[in-house]
């Protein structure tokens, strides 16, 4: 299925981005002022699309592009005994996602299962983007369900720390606690103030952070700013408590990773932690029940005389 190709113009901006509807509906590069904001993977290429989930983390990484996705109805680890069975990351990450309406800023795109109806709205900012989603239980049961918003910022955000040593300093809501993760997602049971012990430096990024994970719990307001030399970033959300806080910034050697990949996920999720439902921390969603949520990321300020 064709990417959908989205653009704007506003008070000097220019913005664009495209939405990969038979790929999980990822907006798959979001572009401001010449900055892509979004993760690109080195193989993101070479990747075929496929239906059936992804039955480990090693698969859904491999069919990975970068960009901005939904993890549905779980998030993390597979679940092959659930009802429907679920991959890593939940089965809507991946999935072909059906087009309901486009314009020039912005797509309506749908995608259910056994019952589950989602729908999902990408819409351009002035400078970003912004996504609603409502997920409805149509079936007869329960179900418990995870949802992270798998927001990636890539190489040209993090350029100036990876390339010219230079240090990204995060903004964090005061009273945010930080919850201490396995690179895995799984939790450790560390639960301490943001940003954490000062030895770890959780609030400042250079090109010596390791390859690490951790969960933002309950930031009040939602967001989080990222500091760097000619811009500033910032991940705002609504409806969903906690974000997770990951940094890949060319660390983790093995395959596929291979020391070359340049990423901070900043997620807004559910659930503190990325294990899946078995670890606990899902939401019940009783039979005609809905959830809404929304989160945006935009291109604070830049100075467009740095490269």
């Amino acid at each position: 299925m064709a990417a959908v190709v989205l653009a704007r113009s506003s008070g000097g901006h220019e913005v664009r981005g495209s939405v990969l509807p038979g790929a999980g509906a990822v907006l798959v590069d979001l572009v401001v002022d010449s900055i892509d904001l979004l993760a690109r993977t080195p193989w993101a290429g070479r990747v075929v699309d496929e239906v059936s989930p992804a039955p480990d983390e090693d698969d859904w990484v491999r069919r990975w592009r970068g960009g901005w996705q939904l993890c549905l109805p779980t998030a993390g680890q597979p679940q092959p005994d659930a009802q429907p069975a679920q991959g890593f990351h939940g089965t809507a990450s991946q999935a072909p996602w059906r087009v309901d309406h486009t314009s020039d800023v912005g797509v309506r795109l749908a995608w259910s299962d056994e019952d589950l109806d989602v729908v999902r709205s990408w819409s351009l900012e002035p400078t970003g983007a912004r996504v609603c989603t409502t997920v409805r239980n149509v079936g007869t049961r329960p179900r418990e369900v995870i949802v992270a918003e798998h927001l990636v910022l890539g190489s040209d955000v993090l350029a100036p720390v990876v390339e010219d040593g230079a240090a990204l300093d995060l903004d964090v809501a005061p009273g945010t606690m930080l919850a201490d993760l396995d690179y895995d997602g799984r939790p450790r049971g560390h639960v301490v103030p943001w940003p954490g012990d000062p030895r770890e430096r959780w609030a400042r990024v250079t090109a010596a952070t390791p390859a690490r994970v951790a969960a933002l719990l309950h930031p009040r307001p939602r967001r989080v700013r990222l500091h760097r030399p000619g811009a500033s970033v910032e991940v705002r959300w609504d409806g969903l408590p906690h974000a997770l806080l990951w940094q890949e910034l060319r660390r983790s050697t093995e395959s596929p990773w291979d020391g070359a990949v340049v990423a901070m996920g900043i997620e807004p999720t559910t659930t503190a932690h990325g294990a899946g439902t078995a670890a606990g921390g899902a939401v019940p969603l009783g039979p005609g029940k809905t959830m809404t949520w929304s989160a945006s990321l935009r291109l604070l300020d830049h100075d467009r005389s740095d490269p």
